[in-house]
């Protein structure tokens, strides 16, 4: 007998990316502040308000977000 493979489609995996950017731009938010780029810290933190906005639509419109309890 053969076993079915589980494949992951691209829409589970796009909210995800989604919040894997707001991650980074958190991340290099944190780096900017400590090199003393006050501006660019700044941006960036709105960069990942932004997106870790829409990770959240992003899950409803693709119907893959989960029970949250």
């Amino acid at each position: 007998m053969r076993k079915k493979k589980n494949k992951v489609s691209a829409v589970y995996l796009l909210p995800n990316l989604v919040t894997l950017g707001a991650m980074f731009c958190g991340f290099y938010s944190i780096v900017s502040a400590i090199n003393a780029l006050y501006i660019q810290s700044a941006i960036f933190i709105l960069f990942a308000m932004l997106l870790d906005g829409l990770d959240g639509r992003v899950a409803r419109l693709t119907n893959t977000q989960t029970s949250f309890w």
